[in-house]
């Protein structure tokens, strides 16, 4: 029997705690913890114990791989090339996201291996200004809408990113800037605003996006102000209304 491969980020806590519901209230939180925190591989989940590690390794899809940084402007500017793993096995209903804007542009999620790129906008602090860590993420491979000034539109759309590859490329920003990877003078040591604004319309893949949105407003999560996020769009009504 083949198991069942579910996006944790879809979830989210009440989620968790059905997935978990053998296990005491607490496992869930330290679970949810990790995920916040930008870990995704139940092997490093170390105050859980063994026989539950092993179970999510199972239940969980393979974690991501950070393939590249890069930086830029004096630092201030850094790329990050995540690759996420093909995910083996049939994908939960809970977690086969479609789109419901116009039916035209609707594709499933990507089932095999993918790399996306995000970005980290440094804006250390300044006099009468606090620093500002700005990640700019993705919601599709590629992207239909076909803007002529867009080279990610050129190349056409490959598939929809799922909740945890998007929450994902904000993870890896927030480990980054936890670890002293990115140690600059007067920036935060968290992520402080996101912009959808990486590859594809958000509003095409629109359950996504919101659920991602939900993930960083949480306060049990990322807890960022809705101030703090900026969703583009080329303005696909059906989305700008839901």
């Amino acid at each position: 029997m083949t198991m069942s491969i579910l996006d944790p980020y879809a979830l989210r806590r009440d989620g968790l705690a059905a997935l978990l519901d053998d296990q005491p209230r607490y496992r869930a939180d330290q679970v949810h913890r990790w995920l916040v925190r930008g870990v995704d591989d139940p092997a490093e989940m170390t105050d859980l114990p063994r026989g539950l590690r092993q179970r999510l390794a199972e239940l969980l899809p393979p974690p991501s791989v950070l393939l590249r940084h890069s930086s830029a402007d004096g630092g201030l500017t850094r790329k990050v090339l995540l690759g996420f793993p093909a995910e083996a096995g049939p994908r939960s209903p809970r977690t086969d996201v479609r789109t419901r804007t116009d039916g035209e542009i609707a594709s499933r999620p990507l089932r095999t291996g993918v790399e996306i790129e995000s970005v980290l906008m440094c804006y250390p602090a300044r006099e009468g200004t606090a620093g500002r860590a700005t990640v700019c993420i993705s919601t599709q491979a590629g992207c239909a809408m076909g803007c002529p000034f867009c080279a990610t539109g050129q190349a056409g759309l490959r598939g929809q990113l799922s909740v945890g590859q998007v929450v994902r490329q904000v993870t890896v920003m927030q480990r980054l800037l936890a670890d002293g990877t990115v140690d600059i003078p007067g920036l935060p040591d968290h992520v402080t605003n996101v912009v959808f604004m990486g590859m594809g319309e958000p509003l095409a893949n629109l359950d996504v996006t919101i659920a991602a949105v939900r993930w960083l407003h949480d306060p049990d999560g990322f807890d960022l102000s809705a101030r703090s996020i900026t969703v583009s769009t080329v303005g696909l009504v059906p989305g700008i209304r839901r």
